[in-house]
């Protein structure tokens, strides 16, 4: 199954009905998921994120409004399209699935084509839904990913680090002398350099690094998996790049250096570890002034032990 592959959970406990959407909706989607209990349904929408999800509102033990509530409860479902389906076309029923967060509804029994029309336009919905996200976690002027998105990305490094001693490593890099680029020779030029560097970034990391710009000229690199000689290696990497960044400005070539900071996360014993965001970002920070104290485009770097997460 393909990355862009498109899956569509049934949470319903009629078989029959598992049965006839299966067929009707081959071609449709790539794969359908079922559930016949609404917990099942829960656990499976957190599990595989299906796109669009068909639920239906009688069921023994929860009814789908619960469900539905639950799973708009829930970060990582809540953007999932809901079709409720229900046995008649009861206004109130319906009004209520849709005031409690559902996409749309089908009524049973279907009509294929209408089924078919409704899942695709859902479909479209968690598309629009899942670009617009994307859009907002990436930064304009370089298209690397934001602040947020660093956020995100240290809070998942932190959960693998206190749950299977995963290491990691987070580099703060900071363009040296940035403002002087600026007022010299205008805000355009200094928008080159920092377009010219999120390239950079890019080229000389791997699929597994997460680049972001932080702010203003500041830039912060996310390694997964990452102890401290191979974070260094990347390091060492990312600033010669910079040194070859070349930006011509009237008769001038403008040209870049950068310091920076690199906290390492790793365990060093199997015992129970934890690990604080705050402190990893200020133990990074520390380690740019560091950088920045010894003459700048240097790299400096600091081990954060399991004692102090």
């Amino acid at each position: 199954m393909g990355p862009t592959s498109k899956k569509l959970l049934v949470i319903d406990d009629d078989a029959h009905i598992h049965d006839l959407l299966d067929f009707h909706l081959h071609g449709v989607v790539d794969e359908v998921l079922h559930a016949v209990l609404p917990e099942q349904g829960i656990r499976m929408a957190t599990e595989s994120a299906p796109d669009v999800i068909l639920l239906d509102i009688e069921m023994p033990q929860m009814d789908g409004f619960k469900v539905c509530r639950r799973l708009k409860d829930e970060e990582t479902t809540r953007d999932i399209p809901i079709l409720f389906l229900a046995r008649d076309g009861n206004s109130l029923r319906i009004a209520k699935g849709l005031e409690i967060g559902a996409t749309d509804y089908i009524t049973k029994p279907f009509a294929p084509i209408e089924l078919q029309a409704r899942v695709r336009a859902a479909m479209r919905m968690k598309r629009l839904v899942d670009l617009l996200r994307e859009h907002a976690r990436i930064d304009a002027l370089t298209g690397l990913y934001n602040r947020t998105s660093l956020q995100e990305a240290l809070e998942e490094a932190c959960a693998r680090f206190s749950k299977r001693g995963e290491p990691f490593s987070l580099l703060m890099l900071d363009l040296d002398y940035f403002k002087r680029i600026n007022d010299s020779y205008g805000h355009g030029v200094g928008d080159t350099v920092l377009q010219m560097t999120g390239d950079a970034l890019r080229q000389v990391t791997r699929p597994r690094d997460v680049c972001t710009r932080y702010g203003g000229e500041e830039f912060a690199i996310l390694m997964h998996r990452s102890g401290v000689e191979e974070a260094i290696l990347v390091a060492e990497r990312i600033l010669e790049r910079l040194r070859s960044i070349e930006v011509r400005a009237g008769d001038e070539i403008v040209r870049v250096t950068g310091s920076a900071g690199l906290a390492s996360c790793v365990a060093e014993t199997s015992e129970t570890r934890s690990c604080d965001i705050t402190h990893v970002l200020k133990i990074a920070d520390d380690a740019l002034y560091e950088a920045k104290r010894l003459g700048r485009d240097v790299l400096a770097t600091r081990l954060i032990s399991d004692d102090e997460h």
